[in-house]
């Protein structure tokens, strides 16, 4: 069935994966997942919604310097099938959308049903928050309005940086763009870093 492969009769156990411990040992090769669950109860909750978004702008920033990416090269003129770009942009979306939902909850805004569309969330946000938004923060608004825009028209429901085709088999991606990694590494740093400033003392009830 596998034409061309050796495999290896060394089979491992689920403990070779994962193993539930606390042991910060990591001299043999184990890392802890999720540093929020070590904290006391009262701060897990909200320390896992600042940790994930924070795992996913630490990535963005691995995959986005040349130093630590083996596939970028600026001198190169290359077409790679294992470009790194596309987990990239999975995970510049993936920060805006929980940040974005991080923040609706801040404000006590409902949505209407689960949902993946950034626009929408950034629509809502913008609009039920308009009169907490300061004149120095309109700057802001429309910067974070074109990276939510630019993500959007990539990827409107979360889908097509996880899959290469719908469930009707239509390609995610026929056009060839190039996208400025910095550029986006830094707008999403800046949505992310904001929105979890908000006082939160003005949504208070």
């Amino acid at each position: 069935m596998f034409i061309g492969i050796k495999t290896s009769d060394d089979i491992p156990t689920k403990e070779d994966f994962i193993r539930n411990s606390i042991d910060l040992d990591r001299s043999n090769g184990w890392e802890l997942i999720s540093a929020s669950t070590i904290m006391k109860n009262e701060f897990k909750y909200s320390g896992a919604k600042f940790e994930i978004v924070q795992s996913y702008l630490h990535a963005i920033d691995i995959l986005s310097n040349p130093s630590h990416n083996g596939s970028y090269n600026q001198n190169l003129k290359i077409v790679s099938l294992r470009s790194v770009w596309i987990p990239f942009l999975f995970l510049c979306r993936q920060a805006v959308e929980l940040s974005l939902k991080n923040a609706l909850e801040l404000t006590n805004i409902k949505i209407k049903g689960p949902t993946h569309n950034i626009k929408e969330l950034w629509d809502v946000f913008v609009k039920e928050n308009k009169t907490y938004i300061f004149e120095g923060e309109q700057c802001f608004i429309k910067r974070i309005s074109v990276l939510v825009e630019v993500l959007d028209s990539l990827d409107n429901d979360g889908s097509h940086f996880r899959y290469s085709t719908s469930n009707n088999n239509d390609l995610y991606r026929e056009k060839p763009y190039l996208i400025n990694p910095k550029r986006f590494s830094d707008e999403v740093h800046s949505m992310a870093l904001t929105l979890n400033c908000i006082d939160v003392s003005l949504f208070i009830k």
